[in-house]
């Protein structure tokens, strides 16, 4: 038996839902587990989705039950064919991010390239965005050091997979997201116009860097903690660059948690700050000197989330706040 639970709040009409109700899926799951294992019962399925991307992908929880046993999974299906997010995990796994390291990646299980589905261990574990908002300052701390030694590990050891994803190829998407919050009109179109202007002037400035594996979206939410483990998610973006870039939208993502659940930008500032200083003291300063680039460019990229996304709360405070940061870090 298959039963789907849709998170019909943010995505009631999603094409997704309707591919996921396909027969094919349950016969797949059947097919891949009884191949695992021998189970003496039929496979019970229950997939509750968990998050939507609208024309993107769509990431559930999908437990089964079998001779009385659940088995819990994630799965992630896709819009378009991304068999290479399965390639990248595998070689992740490879290099050493298994779960027997205390950094690693969740296990990828399969791809089933007729569903665009991949399917992945369920790690167990809190998530940094819960500690982050929580009240326990010491396990705070521990949380913002255990993910920045998570990247430095990662920066220097994971294999480069992808092509290069330039600094000028990131410009023209900035430039392309102004155009867009520009036709907002009021105080947000000024401030994406002197926005833009800093960042092309910070571009110009910009030192030669090493390039690393990026994980390119790496962010209080994406990084879970266990005793033993630290475990990264949400491998969609992998891809070759600057490292600078994932310690900025570490340091953005959790100023505008800091904005949108405990009312201002600058609450969270130290875990930030302990953040950098674990990183610093992992692989060096060096990375210190770019860092503001790509925090402004990173404010933007969130400020044209917020709004264009209406779901999220207060959108049009918080589109003014991104920009208003993106500002002051490139300086008035």
């Amino acid at each position: 038996m298959l039963e789907i639970v849709s998170n019909t709040v943010n995505c009631p009409d999603s094409a997704l839902f309707a591919f996921l109700e396909k027969e094919e899926l349950s016969r797949h799951l059947n097919l891949f587990f009884f191949g695992q294992k021998q189970f003496d019962s039929p496979l019970d399925t229950r997939i509750r989705v968990l998050k939507w991307h609208q024309g993107n992908r769509c990431t559930m929880e999908i437990t089964l039950k079998a001779d009385g046993v659940f088995h819990a999974l994630i799965g992630k299906t896709y819009v378009l064919d991304r068999p290479d997010i399965y390639r990248t995990m595998e070689a992740l796994w490879r290099e050493g991010f298994d779960h027997n390291a205390p950094n690693s990646i969740p296990q990828p299980l399969i791809y089933m390239p007729s569903l665009r589905l991949l399917l992945q261990e369920k790690v167990a574990g809190a998530s940094v965005r819960e500690i982050f908002l929580g009240c326990d300052r010491h396990r705070q701390f521990e949380a913002a050091e255990r993910s920045a030694r998570w990247l430095a590990h990662f920066h220097s050891l994971a294999p480069h997979l992808t092509q290069v994803s330039t600094v000028e190829n990131q410009l023209t998407r900035l430039q392309r997201w102004t155009v867009r919050l520009v036709e907002l009109g009021g105080a947000v179109t000024e401030k994406s116009k002197q926005l833009f202007e800093k960042l092309q002037a910070a571009h110009g400035q910009l030192q030669e860097a090493e390039l690393t594996a990026g994980h390119n979206s790496y962010s209080p939410d994406h990084v879970l903690l266990a005793e033993k483990r630290t475990t990264v998610i949400d491998w969609d973006s992998y891809d070759t660059g600057d490292p600078a870039r994932d310690l900025a939208r570490f340091v953005v993502a959790t100023q505008r948690l800091a904005l949108g659940h405990l009312s201002s930008i600058r609450a969270l500032d130290s875990l930030a700050d302990a953040f950098l200083r674990a990183y610093v003291a992992e692989r060096g300063a060096g990375v210190l000197s770019r860092l503001p680039f790509y925090e402004a460019g990173t404010c933007l990229k969130l400020a044209k989330y917020c709004a264009f996304n209406r779901q999220v709360p207060g959108w049009e405070k918080k589109v003014e706040a991104m920009l208003d940061e993106g500002i002051r870090v490139l300086g008035n």
